[in-house]
């Protein structure tokens, strides 16, 4: 058995009275003295744990303000932004206005308007105005130029409604045919007008000019002439005689309304 060595300043009782009381139910319960090791004096007795009274604690509940947070509301429902396209560039607003002079009758001058009588049509659509609304919203006006004495203009007026009223018809390609004189070389009058009109059986407005404004466009009496006027009021080709399937008048027109600086205004050397 071994030995169990003792301090001289640890007394064993208490301690094996703690051990016995470990090892074997304590019956009752008793203050239990404790001696300071170091000192040999006795510790304050403690009292069993069945002997020391349940406490009553309240739980006190805290008063925690509560945490004001300003939570911003919701955003209203917005609409997608729409995207609008910018307005055409330089196109001009308000009430259209012809361009002002000076005129001239070469190409690429300004052509000068007139006001013509039309001997196929009836009351205010008689007067035929160059500058008239139909200008504005038209790319080009073609302008013919004849006699009713010229074979070569009775030629090309039977070609007219073909190759270019019917080729060119929903194109913004406006097309008038002004008569100047008469069988006889004389200006011309409203029967002689009404005769060539149902003679060729035109749909375009047949225009007399008995004073012969537009005489700078058919020099030395070249009939038939013919010219063509931009929506600027520009001229852009100018062209005397008559052929087979007006191709020159035709490759004109195709020229001018395939101009990729429409709408704009071009200038024309």
């Amino acid at each position: 058995m071994t030995s169990l060595h003792r301090s001289p300043r640890a007394p064993l009782a208490p301690l094996a009275a703690l051990l016995l009381c470990g090892a074997v139910a304590c019956s009752g319960a008793r203050a239990v003295s404790i001696t300071d090791a170091d000192s040999g004096t006795a510790a304050a007795d403690l009292p069993a744990a069945a002997d020391l009274p349940a406490a009553d604690v309240p739980i006190v509940a805290a008063d925690v303000p509560a945490m004001s947070m300003d939570v911003p509301p919701p955003p209203p429902d917005v609409p997608p932004a729409v995207d609008v396209p910018p307005p055409p560039r330089d196109v001009p607003t308000g009430d259209p206005t012809y361009p002002a002079g000076p005129y001239g009758s070469s190409v690429g001058r300004t052509f000068r308007p007139f006001t013509l009588t039309a001997c196929n049509r009836e009351g205010a659509d008689a007067t035929w105005r160059f500058d008239g609304p139909d200008f504005f919203t038209n790319q080009l006006t073609v302008i013919n130029i004849t006699a009713a004495w010229n074979v070569p203009s009775q030629r090309e007026t039977t070609q007219l409604q073909a190759q270019i009223i019917e080729r060119y018809a929903g194109m913004n390609v406006r097309f008038v045919q002004v008569l100047v004189q008469n069988v006889d070389g004389s200006a011309i009058s409203p029967a002689t007008c009404r005769s060539w009109a149902t003679r060729y059986g035109v749909s375009f407005p047949e225009l007399m000019d008995p004073d012969f404004v537009t005489q700078p466009f058919v020099p030395m009496t070249a009939f038939p002439g013919n010219l063509i006027v931009d929506r600027c009021g520009t001229i852009r080709w100018r062209g005397y005689g008559s052929e087979a399937g007006l191709t020159a008048l035709r490759a004109a027109i195709d020229e001018v309304l395939a101009d990729p600086r429409y709408p704009n205004c071009p200038v024309v050397n």
